[in-house]
């Protein structure tokens, strides 16, 4: 072979072999950018979920804030119906008070005020002190006591309450439970001291004292009445009960 038969041939090889990697360079640039094709599809499908996802909240959203709206439109709705039906039920509350303790229920159409709350507790108070007061009369001193026990809770600061704390003593006393009779007592010294029970009660603390055999204090409350209360009917009862004491050596 001639030198330029070989020289014809090497270039002729080289090129062939350029040819050839520069066709398998073409296919790797290929197959990237179908994948990388690939990827943007994949990314612009996620989008447009994420678009619809978007979407989809938004509503959501709004749904939330209607429903809402609803559930505070029901609220006030029921609110306004509980406080009716409470205005309503105190109404036929007043009524049926006054029909049981002797009043005359108002007719239908009548132009007759409806009384008022302070109208409806004097006449229940009246009737509850009276009512205990006439068991206590009638002996029936555990219902006086029952009686006279919700007239305090219901009207602790009311017109008759320290002649109520007094005679819930008695029913005590008379029962021969002297610590719950010298509680009550007392409580009508402490709490209503201008009270015209309040030398009565005080003299019946000493009674009460005396039965639980606490005698010294017997002595210092009967002498308390003496001081206190000069010139009384308690007064000269706690003498004569001083002077007992005396002949007993207590």
């Amino acid at each position: 072979m001639t030198l330029r038969r070989l020289i014809a041939a090497t270039v002729i090889a080289l090129a062939w072999q350029a040819s050839a990697h520069a066709t398998a360079s073409n296919k790797e640039l290929e197959e990237q950018a179908n994948e990388l094709a690939s990827r943007i599809a994949a990314v612009e499908r996620a989008n447009q979920t994420l678009v619809q996802m978007q979407q989809q909240i938004e509503a959501a959203r709004k749904d939330l804030r209607t429903l809402r709206g609803q559930v505070d439109e029901a609220k006030h709705q029921l609110e306004t119906l509980q406080k009716q039906q409470r205005d309503l039920y105190s109404d036929i509350d007043r009524r049926l008070l006054l029909i049981e303790n002797g009043a005359q229920p108002t007719p239908l159409g009548s132009t007759q005020p409806i009384p008022t709350e302070a109208e409806i507790r004097t006449v229940d108070e009246a009737s509850a002190y009276g009512d205990s007061f006439a068991a206590l009369k009638a002996g029936r001193y555990e219902e006086a006591a029952r009686g006279f026990q919700l007239y305090l809770a219901k009207y602790p600061d009311g017109p008759r309450a320290d002649n109520a704390t007094y005679w819930l003593g008695e029913t005590y006393y008379v029962q021969k439970d002297y610590d719950a009779a010298l509680s009550s007592f007392q409580g009508v010294v402490s709490r209503f001291p201008d009270s015209r029970k309040a030398s009565d009660a005080l003299l019946k603390s000493a009674y009460c004292q005396y039965e639980l055999k606490a005698y010294d204090n017997a002595r210092t409350t009967f002498e308390s009445v003496v001081k206190t209360y000069p010139g009384t009917e308690s007064a000269r009862l706690a003498e004569q009960r001083l002077t007992k004491l005396e002949a007993e050596g207590h």
